[in-house]
């Protein structure tokens, strides 16, 4: 039972602290301090004795600092509230009504494992951060935890909870998660993460690197710049793909979706995966806002794409680098439709998309063309020479074709209260979600728009807005109707 009384971490959570804190100063001030090259300064002033003892000073303190935090931290259910009490010198205490919760996750880090421990976690709508935090709990006292915010009863006692439902819906294998990885850029977050230190290197290491001798084969093939180009380049690629692998599989290491519910049970889908790092995500599904489905240039090659679930307060990121989003990854067309009906209820996902009016394809057209002749007109202003204009009569039919490339990617349904949008070029992303979900419509016409009858339908759900662009006028307006039906009420007429 967890209920009634305050709960303790569990003492080896010391430890977790302890490391995430000192990983957390090391991160923010290593790259900083040894980059620059204070850290050669600073070991050449006062010597390798009293840097150690500097460093074992600054551990104490860490270890006090944890050990504070633990003796602080404290947590217990209240009814259908969990409260939860930190801090060092000033205390707060959090209070979460299991009604907010739109997700849980329970995860199992490397270094937590080890302990037995798991870290339990909890999201509210309104924020891209995680509302609760117990970094280091045992399971059982996480499952506790989780039943006992379930809206649904509130079991406290894990032992006397009826057994869930639960059906496996998809397995991601090997393959699945390397055709993944090789298309989405995971490896480019870890890239932008690093160019910080890899900047503050190059700049301390710059004049050495001036003085190193070059292999032989390195300089024959710096003196065919083209060939060096290409050869860089290409090995890049190759990095980034096989890091864009390397980090899929680690994070969805044996994917495992299934679906929670029974009589008189909201569904309820849970997610289990990761390798060093085990983690199991459980998404409401009364909390489901949009499912997206994503499909990159990549990805259409493969054939391959994924889904992601968004909820109340889910932030418009596309990369997931902390695993919070609930993405299914590895899917084929097939499986991303049978996931659709399972996430939706059964509503059939293959709605045929109408077009949107002929007018976007000349914006498209205008806006690149446009942009093309104010820049050649610079360059030709720049180098006094006015053929750089014949450059106009090779983009003017290459704008012409993405104009109408980027026309026939956009469509648009509504069937029986669902909204489905898909929006893209070379990547498509096709947004699906019932009506009843939109928060706000907005109808947008500029001037070119009135004269040419069409319009810009903007849904605003909890999630962000999604825009049809170019609607026909009459098609806007009777869109705009039926989505006001289904959250309001019929529209009454306009009286004269």
């Amino acid at each position: 039972m967890i209920s009634g009384t305050w709960h303790r971490l569990s003492p080896l959570a010391v430890v977790y602290l302890f490391l995430r804190g000192t990983i957390g100063i090391a991160r923010e001030n290593l790259p900083l301090l040894f980059g620059a090259g204070a850290g050669v300064a600073l070991f050449d002033a006062i010597g390798l004795r009293e840097v150690a003892l500097l460093a074992a000073v600054l551990l104490i303190i860490g270890f006090v600092v944890a050990l504070l935090q633990y003796r602080r931290f404290m947590f217990r259910i209240d009814g259908d509230l969990l409260l939860v009490r930190k801090g060092i010198l000033e205390q707060s205490e959090l209070k979460v009504r299991s009604a907010q919760i739109q997700q849980v996750m329970v995860e199992a880090p490397w270094h937590l494992r080890a302990f037995g421990l798991v870290r339990f976690s909890v999201d509210t709508p309104g924020g891209a951060a995680t509302e609760v935090e117990l970094p280091g709990i045992r399971p059982a006292t996480a499952e506790a935890l989780r039943r006992a915010l379930e809206p649904e009863g509130r079991v406290l006692d894990p032992a006397a909870a009826p057994t869930p439902n639960r059906i496996a819906l998809h397995r991601a294998s090997g393959i699945d998660l390397v055709l993944h990885g090789l298309a989405n850029n995971y490896a480019w977050v870890a890239l932008a993460a690093l160019m910080p230190l890899f900047h503050r290197l190059s700049r301390s290491h710059e004049e050495r690197l001036a003085e190193f001798d070059l292999p032989p084969w390195l300089e024959v093939l710096l003196e065919q710049p083209l060939l060096a180009a290409g050869g860089g380049l290409a090995a890049m690629l190759l990095t980034l793909m096989v890091a864009s692998v390397i980090i899929a599989v680690l994070r969805f290491h044996g994917f495992v979706l299934e679906r929670d519910g029974g009589r008189n049970m909201p569904p309820r889908f849970r997610q289990t995966s990761g390798w060093a790092s085990r983690r199991e995500q459980i998404l409401n599904g009364a909390r489901l806002q949009v499912v997206e489905h994503v499909q990159t240039p990549i990805g259409r090659l493969l054939g391959r794409s994924h889904l992601l679930c968004r909820q109340i307060g889910s932030v418009q990121i596309e990369q997931d680098p902390g695993g919070q989003l609930f993405i299914i990854p590895g899917l084929t067309a097939r499986k991303s439709a049978d996931l659709l009906a399972e996430l939706w209820s059964g509503r059939a996902s293959t709605a045929t998309l109408e077009r949107v009016h002929l007018h976007y394809r000349r914006i498209m057209w205008l806006r690149l063309t446009g942009v093309a002749a104010v820049l050649l007109g610079v360059i030709a202003g720049q180098v006094d020479d006015w053929r750089w204009w014949l450059l106009m009569l090779v983009f003017t039919p290459l704008f012409a074709g993405l104009a109408h490339l980027r026309w026939l990617s956009v469509g648009y349904a509504m069937r029986d209260g669902w909204l489905q949008i898909r929006v893209g070029l070379l990547g498509r992303r096709t947004s699906h979600f019932p009506a009843a979900n939109v928060q706000r419509i907005q109808l947008r016409q500029n001037w070119f728009q009135r004269r040419r009858k069409v319009a810009d339908l903007i849904l605003t759900l909890a999630t962000g807005p999604i825009t049809v662009p170019c609607l026909p006028e009459e098609r806007a307006w009777g869109m705009l109707e039926d989505v006001l039906e289904r959250i309001e009420g019929p529209v009454l007429p306009a009286v004269a």
